[in-house]
């Protein structure tokens, strides 16, 4: 602890005075610690860093491991001539939540108040404030830790926290919801659409086909026309490696990071790893675990590791829906930093991509909102199923996503490594706790409220699902999520137009819903289109209504098929994986099944909505650590900045 002493000090009057001659010109966050254990030097050293890459002096104090939370507190305490408070205690409930949390103080509850009235647990300028306004000597006030006093404030308004971050209060009950489900003219619509389709096809079935499939092409053509073009959109340079940018570390904002974690003790200690190697200061890093209340195992295995002082757990209070949105909006109230991301517990993200998005973030107009990073199956050599789910991912993610991006449309975001401006986060209300796909929905959140999505290029290592049935039921959430982001955004169709503009509202319907269609019908009209084929229909059709559908199913097959191979095939090679470029011809099947899961969703969206299928994590086998990723060349690395010196100040 670098000479740290047992907390009060010792010794007589004449050494603290030397003490205070040391400590002369340090923050008054750090340096009362002097004249607790902590030696000057060393406080010297944590204000260098503060003043040079401008962080709070008493988190460099943690990060640089000095002293810990709670002995930091305890001399806080001794120093303030104030009680310390070493357990929990009951605090009152109520009170705007975050505002407490920055504040540092928070009354007592009525039951508990018996001896103390407050608890303190100050940090940043409400501890410089108390600091500097002397010794209270006070007994009905006390200081406890900084963890302590928030896990307090949760528990004390467990049942507000939790009604919150499921939309439940008055600003989330005010928006729309996947929770209430389709309107009653949505319902009346799809009833009589249904009716219609089931009359028709028992009176006059091909017409009845013909007309369904005339409907629904101009969704297949959207949907391909967005890949082909995504596809001709040339990538945007890697300017990060080939300028050998580096922001100053005095420049980066503080980034708080959001884990869910549930039933993930396999992936625990990869995931801490992973965060730990990213290139960072860990003083401007709020990392946060999320863990369910009533998760015991993972709260148990937490017990046993020492985490670094920049990476915390928060307990998410009991409550429905049991979703990852419902954690993170808790997050998100909770957040210190003004750049906020995700990771998921099997991710290996690399270790500068928050450096290269806060760049991206301090070089954009505020209306840059979000930034979605590349996500890579990293263990495709492990069976067909990664294989395959790597080659889709490279499509997506190299090709169709950074060309829609580049032409200013919206994508449906993917559910890790995207970040946000936090402020563009609160402004729209978070997640959607009720939509199981929620990257999806807040994509589409964004663009209405007129914010715009980047591209960046930095890859985050994910883990694909090892057997058919774990692919299924993921696969199978994600689509319900997709139903469900068509439900609640096509309440108001006028509005939404209104809101996102023509172009916008127009790719979301073609991805959202032509990604369901599709997936329901493929294989009714591939089969058809098939029959139509060989017995000679579909290029000599029969009256008008054939013509038409006719000339719809050959542009269809033709234009479908190039949309269908070419943008992995490009993501295989743009990744520079191409030994997947041999799997092309089972991406039918795969679609195939993919068409399963669609079905699973339709039942799923009726039985059980809200359900969240979760998908077990560890099983992989051949992935690289964190840090052991796809390599790079050494022209390219980007060289870390020196430490700061005494100069340098």
């Amino acid at each position: 602890m670098g000479g740290a002493g047992p907390v009060g000090g010792s010794g007589c009057e004449g050494r603290f005075e030397d003490r205070s001659e040391a400590t002369a010109g340090l923050p008054v966050e750090i340096a009362f610690l002097a004249r607790h254990g902590v030696a000057p030097s060393d406080l010297a050293m944590a204000a260098r860093r503060a003043a040079r890459y401008g962080t709070d002096p008493a988190r460099e104090v943690f990060t640089l491991g000095l002293i810990d939370e709670e002995i930091f507190y305890r001399a806080l305490a001794a120093e303030l001539g104030l009680p310390f408070q070493a357990g929990t205690i009951a605090l009152r409930p109520g009170g705007v939540h975050d505002a407490i949390l920055r504040g540092g103080i928070a009354p007592v509850a009525a039951e508990a108040a018996g001896r103390f009235r407050f608890v303190l647990a100050p940090t940043g300028p409400a501890l410089r404030r108390m600091l500097e306004a002397g010794p209270r000597d006070r007994g009905d006030i006390a200081v406890m830790s900084l963890r302590r006093f928030a896990e307090a404030l949760r528990e004390a308004n467990g049942a507000d926290l939790a009604k919150r971050a499921a939309n439940l209060d008055e600003a989330g009950l005010a928006r729309d919801s996947a929770r209430t489900g389709a309107s009653r003219g949505q319902r009346i619509a799809v009833g009589l659409g249904a009716a219609a389709t089931a009359t028709g096809s028992v009176l006059s079935p091909f017409e009845t086909f013909f007309t369904i499939a005339l409907l629904l092409g101009p969704v297949f053509l959207g949907l391909i026309l967005l890949r082909l073009a995504a596809t001709i959109e040339p990538p945007a340079p890697d300017l990060w490696r080939r300028y050998r940018w580096r922001t100053d570390d005095a420049r980066l904002p503080v980034y708080s990071i959001a884990v869910p974690l549930h039933r993930e003790e396999t992936v625990l200690r990869q995931v801490l790893s992973a965060l730990v190697a990213l290139d960072y200061p860990p003083a401007k890093l709020d990392i946060r675990l999320l863990i369910e209340a009533d998760d015991t195992g993972m709260r148990d295995a937490l017990g046993q590791i020492a985490l670094p002082a920049h990476i915390g757990v928060t307990i998410v209070p009991p409550g429905l829906p049991r979703t990852k949105p419902r954690a993170l909006n808790l997050a998100l109230l909770e957040a210190r930093g003004s750049l906020f991301t995700i990771y998921d517990a099997e991710d290996i993200p690399d270790p500068q991509q928050l450096r290269m998005a806060a760049a991206r973030f301090l070089q954009a107009p505020a209306d840059l909102a979000c930034l979605q990073a590349r996500l890579v199956i990293d263990h495709a050599d492990e069976g067909l199923l990664p294989a395959l789910f790597a080659l889709e991912y490279a499509g997506l993610f190299e090709v169709i996503n950074p060309g829609l991006l580049r032409s200013g449309l919206p994508i449906m975001l993917g559910g890790t490594s995207n970040h946000f401006r936090t402020q563009a986060l609160r402004a729209i209300g978070g997640w959607d706790a009720w939509n199981v796909t929620e990257d999806a929905d807040l994509g589409l959140r964004l663009a209405r409220a007129g914010y715009r999505m980047g591209d960046l290029r930095s890859e985050t290592r994910e883990e694909a699902p090892m057997t058919l049935q774990a692919w299924l039921k993921q696969r199978s959430r994600w689509i319900k999520g997709y139903l469900q982001t068509l439900v609640t955004h096509s309440r108001a169709p006028v509005t939404l137009f209104r809101e996102a503009g023509w172009p916008a509202a127009l790719a979301f319907l073609s991805l959202c819903l032509g990604t369901v269609v599709t997936a329901l019908a493929y294989p009714a009209f591939a089969i058809a289109a098939f029959l139509a084929w060989r017995d000679g229909s579909l290029l000599v059709p029969t009256g008008a209504l054939g013509s038409l559908t006719s000339t719809l199913a050959v542009t269809v097959w033709m234009f479908g098929t190039i949309a269908l191979f070419l943008p992995p095939a490009l993501g295989a090679l743009r990744r520079g994986m191409p030994r997947l470029l041999l799997l092309l011809p089972l991406l039918p099947l795969y679609y195939g099944l993919v068409c399963i899961a669609a079905w699973m969703a339709v039942r799923d969206y009726h039985a059980n909505r809200f359900t969240w299928n979760k998908t077990a994590h560890g099983l992989a086998r051949r992935r690289a650590p964190p840090g052991r990723g796809r390599p790079v060349r050494d022209d390219a690395a980007i060289p870390a900045p020196p430490e700061p010196g005494a100069g340098r100040c």
